[in-house]
């Protein structure tokens, strides 16, 4: 064709030439499509090279153009020797690229006679400018690059970057960059995303400097590169956390643990988010994420637990290091990403009965179909289901705590009895009949009376296991499950239909039945290095349904007449009185022996006489409470008849023989004692008791008992070379594990034992009398073994030494009822009262068996004082503890049943204690190494850690050391008179020489050393006043402050509530600040001074509080509303705004003026008063925080105050007055509380004078 070309001034083509030669030949369509693709790889080429170009169209230029079939947005023309392709998308030119082109018709594999006349035409176009014609604009370089070395062969490089429009960045960097600054040569890295604002760069030279820059990608044309370059000096981490690891992980915890060796004066910085994909209960996929959570930590962590997290939930967990304050930088941090354990999905559909169960009454003979529905799996996915069928008389609580080992249990037991009934001769079958068939009278639908056959056990057992897959399928199709050819039916054939290993088992006739569902999540049974420790909650991967509503099978069709019915019934009548009659026997006899020595008890010989030759020893006037005429009681004690001086322990001591006086060590006279257990030669067995603790089959332990006024020293020298004396006693005390225990390992059994290395030993285990017709059956729950121990015992006190959790993790499942009643097994247990107190809770329960009309109260008292690691501080609790139960349980009653977890760690501790305390009150030497020996024989373990075995030792000698000193409240008047004579050998009053005794008494873990701080001795107004490390107020820290968590302040228990208050000292200057701030952050609302501001010419303290306006302190500011003055008090209130949060609260600020400049008191009564006032106050607030109670130095007015108070609660629910322990309790929380003997007397004041005035002051 001819082509015809107009030039115009402005021409310019692309190489830059003045002329055009233009290609004067037919062009068809297919030549152009194929010169197009030919130059493919020159156009791709031309745009990785970050070519750039320019182009200007002037009008009036004529082009041939060539039209490609049915497209008319692509337009291939040539221009100048070069070709242009243009994507023309609704009138939008998204794409222009430029490559060189040869004559279109050298690379066709078409011929042009090929070609069809009507797809060549000639065409001239005048070209209009368009989009193309505008100059492109430049991409400016990213900001603000930074490169942290991430390890020593890795970098992330970091920008910022504000224009969104983009398609993603290049990150370009050289090793040892030197002088060469031409980035097109240095190595390169792309990242398509818009929203990438860093790019980790691997596979680098360690040690070594790096030059590092970043630009951008748009339209495929790359932008500037960040200038100058970013260097990066040595490939050497810094600021950077080592080894990140998941240390063990649960379904809703996370432990991390790290490394970090950099520079100090940093912190760390945690986050985590999280995400997932599940499918709901309607089968449709759903995502979820969590927002992002942080936290920050101080330069020793080093681990971190993350708790409330989602299971099965994919988390990723960073942690860095941030700078402190000001510069506050966080450096980037590891990653680690974890999936959380599953669990048991969060709600299952129970059963749905289908239209033939009418009005709880099946339509179909003795038959039910059902349909399931499939749980989410949002907690994870689910690997199957079973299906349970109970007792129409079972609810929800009788099977929620039965473990799938228990289910499986009843289930093969069903499955076994079934068995033998469908298998046994005829003459056994009529023998069976007569032993199980119970004739129960019913009318049935045609009004005839018929037979109701128990054949089984009536309890819960598996019918089917579903797989999750054949659940699915259901839901989707909309049918019932059908695992072979048949519905699922229970019918009442004898022919049993097996799902997955369990049996449908027939229903009978006319039975109530209920159904349930439990959804098991799906383990992963692979070797995990996460698995968590012992000490942590197991996770529960199976959830139950609710039950299904009670049905009834229909009455199979029955022929025959009622007189052949009638025939048997007479029979079998008869049998059942004969049976009755029986065993109402056996059961009086039993009754009428007494009750017997159980197994691995030891008979002792009780002293009688005077003790000492009718003068008390130091310690039995001390541990006894004999001062007014009591009768010492052995809580213990059981006698045998006729007054013969026997008794029965549930622990043995050391007895000594009757009317023997002891002088010394080596006058003890050993005693052989029966026990069960021990071999002997004679065949006998037997144990010895000498002052050496003896086998006597030659294994010998030399060990002496102490007596009391050498166990303080014995206890010093076992203390030296940090406790090697009680790490060498404690590691050669024999285990016991030479007894014998199969009774525990019996696979019958297994199921009850806690943990699979605790057990009773055959001789010692409580035996429980046996379940007729079912020897050795194990019980849906071993609650029912429990409480059936506890009634055939006849034990009144149980003592729990665990709460039901700790550390997240179940220590012992609630076996009492939380209100009302419960059945276990043939005991019914009902609630009959609840008090919860600081250290210990105690609970009032009535049982009775079932069938009986006796009917007993029990007490449960529960200490839950003891920490999750370790021992208490103190034994002082403890002490109080112990005696409340001795005080509580019956002379009369059966053995105390103590448990703990395993109940042989805090359980053998308390039993030792009680042992040793008990034998003090016959002699004046302890064994507390013997005692835990036959401890060990009669249980394992017992007394499980060295720390515990400590323990023992200061609970005993701080016994020793302070006595009995509770009064019941009705000799209350008679002591305190008597503690006011004057004794004339020590020339003190008695109450005096008590004081003393309280002050000579030496406390441990009082270690003060973080207020002996620099930094932080400048805010305490007394060094003889500081808070105890181990209880200490600890405040938020404030970034960069450094000791800005310390304050002069201590946590006081109260005798209902654990840190109930929070005694102080009166604020300095310097601390007004710290003081708000610990009231804010503690969300205090009653404040309490017992001090005026200026006390003997001296100011006590300052004015802490705004008089007329309000006053910011800190973050906060304090605004006075209204002061009221009393007569004995004056009363503010405060609102306290925070500027932070903008959170306000009210604050009562309550300042006693009676307090004189020295001593206590005048009044017992108008201080009585206003503690009444302060608590009732407190009750109607209706907030959680604690009470802060200051003085000018937090320990003499603030001791007295806290102590009244719990002298006070104490005496309205125990009827007794402790004044002496109650103080020696607070000493150990802040020295020096109640700090002379004026203020010590005072308390025995205030106890008289709200015992005279009882009615004034009722319970708040």
């Amino acid at each position: 064709m001819d082509v015809d070309l107009h030039s115009g001034e402005n021409e310019e083509s692309i190489s830059g030439s003045t002329t055009i030669d233009p290609f004067d030949r037919h062009i068809s369509p297919l030549i152009c499509k194929d010169g197009i693709i030919s130059n493919l790889e020159g156009l791709l080429n031309y745009i990785a090279s970050g070519w750039k170009y320019h182009i200007s169209n002037t009008d009036g230029v004529k082009q041939a153009w060539s039209k490609f079939d049915n497209v008319t947005n692509k337009i291939c023309s040539f221009m100048a020797g070069r070709s242009q392709i243009l994507f023309d998308h609704y009138g939008a030119y998204s794409t222009f690229s430029v490559f060189k082109a040869e004559p279109a018709v050298m690379s066709t594999p078409t011929s042009e006679a090929a070609i069809s006349s009507a797809d060549v035409f000639d065409a001239i176009v005048n070209i209009a400018p368009g989009p193309l014609d505008i100059p492109l604009m430049r991409l400016g370089p990213p900001t603000n690059v930074r490169v942290e070395a991430t390890s020593n062969s890795s970098a992330v490089v970091q920008w910022d970057f504000e224009n969104e429009q983009v398609d993603g960045f290049v990150v370009k960097y050289i090793h040892e960059p030197g002088e060469r600054t031409d980035t097109e040569k240095w190595t390169s890295r792309t990242v398509m995303s818009p929203s990438s604002r860093h790019l980790e760069v691997p596979h680098l030279t360690a040690h070594k400097p790096y030059a590092f820059c970043v630009l951008a990608i748009k339209n495929n044309r790359q932008g500037a590169c960040s200038d100058p370059p970013t260097l990066l000096e040595k490939l050497t981490p810094t600021y950077m956390v080592q080894n990140l690891v998941v240390e063990w992980k649960t379904s809703n915890s996370v432990k991390l643990r790290w490394d970090y060796n950099g520079p100090a004066h940093i912190g760390f910085y945690l986050n985590h988010t999280g995400k997932k994909e599940y499918f709901d209960h309607t089968l449709a996929m759903k995502s979820m994420t969590t927002p992002g959570f942080k936290h920050e930590l101080d330069e020793s962590s080093r681990e971190y637990l993350w708790t409330n997290l989602r299971p099965y939930m994919q988390y990723t967990f960073h942690v860095g290091v941030r700078t402190l304050p000001p510069s506050g930088r966080q450096y980037w941090p590891r990653e680690v990403v974890i999936v959380t354990d599953p669990t048991g999905p969060p709600f299952v559909f129970p059963p749905e009965l289908d239209d033939f169960v009418v009005n709880g009454v099946g339509t179909r003979q003795g038959q039910v179909l059902v349909r399931l529905r499939p749980a989410s799996e949002e907690y994870g996915p689910i690997s199957h289901y079973w299906l349970i069928v109970l007792p129409g008389n079972y609810s929800k609580d009788d099977v929620v705590n039965m473990s799938p080992v228990e289910l499986e249990a009843t289930t093969t037991a069903r499955r076994k009895a079934l068995g033998k009934q469908l298998s046994v001769s005829p003459t056994r079958k009529m023998k069976k009949a007569l032993r199980l068939v119970k004739v129960q009278p019913q009318i049935s639908e045609d009004n005839h009376h018929i037979r109701k056959r128990d054949d089984l056990p009536a309890t819960a057992y598996i019918t089917a296991r579903i797989e999750a897959e054949e659940i699915r399928k259901m839901y989707t199709g909309d049918r019932s499950f059908i695992p072979t050819s048949h519905n699922i039916r229970y019918t009442c054939k004898s022919v049993l239909q097996v799902y997955n290993g369990f049996n449908n088992f027939p229903l009978q006739p006319s039975t109530k039945y209920r159904l349930m569902v439990r959804s098991f999540a799906k383990i992963d049974t692979r070797r995990r290095d996460e698995r968590a420790p012992m000490g942590e909650k197991l996770t529960r991967l199976y959830t139950d349904s609710a039950l299904t509503e009670p049905f009834t099978t229909r009455a199979s069709q029955r022929t025959g007449t009622k007189t052949g019915g009638v025939w048997l019934i007479g029979p079998l009548i008869a049998l059942l009185i004969i049976a009755i009659l029986i065993g109402m026997w056996l059961r009086c006899n039993k009754k009428s022996t007494g009750r017997t020595h159980r197994h691995g008890s030891i008979t002792k010989v009780a002293l009688t006489g005077n003790i000492m030759n009718g003068i008390p020893g130091e310690t039995s006037k001390l541990l006894s409470t004999e001062a007014y005429g009591r009768n010492i009681v052995n809580p213990y004690e059981q006698l045998n008849g006729h007054n013969s001086g026997h008794m029965e322990s549930s622990v043995d001591l050391y007895p000594l023989p009757q009317n023997q006086c002891r002088t010394d060590v080596a006058n003890y006279a050993p005693i052989s004692v029966q026990f069960s257990g021990f071999p002997s030669t004679d065949g006998a067995p037997v144990f010895q008791f000498t002052s050496q603790f003896k086998f006597v089959d030659g294994h010998q332990i030399t060990h002496l008992a102490i007596p009391i006024s050498e166990l303080a020293h014995h206890i010093e020298q076992l203390r030296v070379n940090n406790n090697a004396g009680f790490q060498q006693e404690f590691e050669s005390i024999e285990t016991g594990q030479q007894f014998t225990w199969e009774n525990s390992s019996a696979e019958i059994n297994k199921h009850k034992n806690r943990y699979a290395n605790v057990v009773a030993y055959d001789h010692s285990r409580v035996v429980l009398s046996t379940i007729n017709d079912v020897p050795g059956r194990p019980l849906p729950e071993t609650f029912d073994d429990f409480w059936r121990m506890v009634w055939e015992e006849g034990s009144l006190t149980i003592v729990m030494l665990t709460n039901l959790e700790e550390r997240a993790r179940i220590k012992c499942d609630q076996y009492w009822p939380s209100r009302g009643s419960s059945t276990y097994g043939e005991i019914q247990v009902t609630l009959v009262e609840t008090t919860v107190l600081a250290h210990y809770t105690m609970r009032t329960f009535r049982i009775q068996a079932v069938g009986e009309m006796e009917m007993r109260e029990i007490r449960h008292l529960q200490y839950t004082a003891w920490p999750d690691h370790g021992v208490p501080d103190h034994p002082t609790p403890f002490l109080i503890f112990l005696k409340r139960v001795k005080t509580l349980n019956p002379p009369n009653a059966g053995p105390i049943i103590s448990h703990c977890s395993a109940g042989i760690g805090r359980t053998g501790a308390f039993i030792v204690v009680d042992c040793m305390l008990e034998r003090l009150r016959y002699e004046n030497t302890v064994d507390i190494f013997g005692c835990v020996t036959l401890l060990r024989s009669q249980r394992s373990y017992m007394v499980q850690t060295e720390d515990q075995y400590v323990f023992i030792h200061d609970a005993v000698l701080d016994a020793v050391n302070s006595g009995s000193t509770e009064v019941p409240v009705v000799k209350l008047r008679q002591h305190v008179i008597a503690l006011q004579q004057m004794a004339p050998m020590e020339g003190a009053s008695g109450m005096e020489l008590e004081f003393r005794h309280l002050s000579a008494i030496k406390w441990g873990n009082s270690r003060c050393l973080v207020a002996n701080l620099p930094v932080n001795r400048h805010k305490n107004r007394q060094l003889a006043v500081l808070p105890y490390d181990s209880n200490r107020v600890v405040m938020q820290l404030i970034a960069g402050v450094e000791g800005s968590d310390y304050i002069n302040a201590s946590w006081v228990d109260g005798y209902r509530e654990r840190c109930a208050y929070v005694a102080t000292q009166c604020p300095l200057d310097q601390t007004i600040a710290d003081f708000w701030r610990m009231v804010w952050e503690l969300d205090c609302a009653i404040v309490v001074m017992l001090t005026k501001t200026w006390e003997i010419g001296r100011e006590d303290c300052c004015d802490y509080w705004p008089q007329e306006t309000g006053a910011q302190v800190g973050q906060l500011v304090v605004e006075p509303i209204a002061e009221y003055n009393m007569t004995e008090y004056i009363l503010r209130e405060f609102r306290i705004n925070n500027l932070q949060s903008g959170i306000s609260r009210t604050v009562r600020h309550f300042q006693y003026t009676e307090w004189p400049e020295q001593g206590a008191p005048k009044s017992a009564e108008t201080f009585l008063d206003f503690m009444h006032q302060v608590h009732r106050t407190k009750s109607q607030f209706g907030v959680d925080g604690p009470i802060v109670v200051h003085c000018c130095s937090g320990a003499g007015p603030t001791g007295v105050f806290i102590a009244s108070a719990i002298i006070i609660d104490r005496m309205r629910l125990e009827h007794v007055v402790d004044v002496f322990t109650t103080v020696k309790l607070l000493r150990t929380e802040r020295s020096n509380m109640v700090q002379d003997k004026d203020q010590y007397n005072f308390l025995y004041l205030a106890a008289m004078e709200f015992l005279s005035s009882y009615e004034q002051y009722p319970s708040c």
